[in-house]
């Protein structure tokens, strides 16, 4: 009877001190569920301000892209237009010689022109003259002689008269001919000239008109340049910021975590205490030399609790290290964040460590996958399950059945797909595990 009595009376204490540190826990896991939730929410915007800044600098390098091919252009059209301005330079001093020449031109026209108004006044004098005289019939011609000489020099002169107007009309016409010459040629070379000038013009006008409307697309170009690099800093500010909070959260997290930890241990330490009070009494009361008490761990587990476990109990063989691989279902070369564990399907999945799940759900990738925070920025990743046994905001032991293996996700088999993480970023994690296959 006393040993019963002292039976119920351990019963009692442990229950009064388990809903001791119950009650304790729960209010030091709801500040953890609240820490993590933030620690999650700040996560999720780090991840969404990751995916923006990969959009901002796909779209940074399209504009600079857009900025250096509109920069060449710009250049070669600031060539052009030189390699323009410089030849309608030439022309220009060209036409000058040219104008020079027209002028000297039109001055031999103009004396050309009153040499040929004077021989043709002349020749209009000479021809009244000789028509005077080629009018006379012969005999009047003899008559009005004097003497028989006068006659013959009356005829001379009349016939050199004649013979003069001839070639001095013919001089005339070849005068004419070449004053017609000489201003169509002046009227070409100024017409001819004025138009290579326009025509050089109009294509330096288009050149600046189109040189005005790059200088726009290259001022816009800069300015959305501009405006994505302030978005840019902007978000790593913010990123930064983020990152400082999880930081800060997550050492409140450990903060936490610790007392949490140190008052179990007191709580532990107070039942061991009295369980031992009790079996000392009840040893004494019954004179009995049992210890009902061991030190040792009924899991099996090494007792240094911060070394992990190895989380499939059951498995067979490391089927896929970590590192770089050929991934067996897409065939191409890709990083394998953790290790593969073969394991019978529906066979346990335990907990490397002791902490805090953070994720239990359903991933394309993972297919269902627990994640679990242990404190000091490191987190366990448990994928391809074919069940979850914890949901989000549990507290779980190491060692403790959190999932059983499966093939969900993408997957070709029954595994265990294992990563550890320290601050976001993968380790190997066989250089935390015991060597499990000896």
């Amino acid at each position: 009877m006393k040993k019963a009595h002292v039976i119920i009376a351990l019963i009692v204490t442990a229950v009064i001190l388990t809903s001791f540190v119950y009650g304790g826990s729960k209010v030091l896991s709801s500040s953890l569920d609240d820490i993590q939730e933030r620690i999650g929410d700040a996560g999720d915007r780090t991840d969404d301000i990751a995916d923006e800044l990969q959009k901002i600098n796909e779209k940074l390098s399209d504009r600079q892209n857009e900025l250096d091919e509109m920069t060449y252009k710009y250049t070669e059209m600031l060539r052009e237009k030189q390699q323009n301005s410089d030849e309608l330079a030439a022309q220009i001093e060209d036409l000058e010689e040219m104008y020079a020449s027209i002028l000297e031109l039109q001055q031999t026209i103009d004396d050309a022109q009153a040499e040929y108004d004077e021989a043709l006044a002349l020749f209009y004098k000479r021809a009244a003259v000789t028509s005077r005289y080629t009018n006379y019939s012969p005999l009047k011609l003899f008559t009005e002689s004097r003497s028989i000489f006068t006659y013959t020099d009356l005829t001379k002169l009349v016939s050199n008269l004649l013979e003069s107007d001839r070639a001095e009309m013919e001089r005339l016409t070849y005068m004419k001919r070449d004053l017609e010459n000489k201003r169509e040629l002046a009227e070409a070379m100024s017409v001819d000239m004025e138009a290579a000038i326009a025509e050089k013009e109009a294509v330096i006008a288009k050149l600046k008109a189109d040189q005005e409307i790059l200088e726009e697309d290259m001022l816009t170009s800069r300015k959305a340049i501009e405006k994505l690099e302030i978005q840019e800093d902007q978000l790593e500010q913010e990123s930064a910021a983020l990152a400082k909070e999880i930081k800060a959260l997550r050492k409140e997290y450990d903060r936490i975590l610790e007392e949490q930890r140190k008052a179990k241990e007191e709580e532990e330490r107070k039942a061991r205490e009295a369980a031992e009070k009790a079996a000392r009494e009840a040893e004494k009361n019954n004179n009995s030399g049992n210890s009902g008490n061991s030190s040792s761990n009924n899991k099996g587990f090494p007792e240094d609790e911060t070394k992990m476990v190895f989380p499939a109990p059951s498995g067979i063989r490391i089927t896929s290290p970590y590192g770089w691989r050929i991934h067996p279902i897409y065939k191409t070369e890709k990083f394998h964040n953790g290790i593969d564990i073969s394991a019978p399907g529906g066979s346990d999945i335990l907990a490397a460590l002791s902490g805090t799940v953070t994720k239990a759900r359903w991933s394309d990738s993972y297919g269902w996958y627990v994640q679990i925070y242990h404190g000091d920025g490191m987190t366990t990743l448990y994928g391809h399950a074919s069940k979850l046994l914890v949901e989000e905001g549990d507290y779980v032991e190491r060692g403790q059945r959190i999932a059983l293996v499966g093939t969900t996700g993408v997957s070709t088999g029954n595994h265990l797909h294992f990563e550890v993480r320290i601050d976001g970023e993968t380790r190997d994690p066989m250089d935390y595990l015991p060597d499990f296959f000896g």
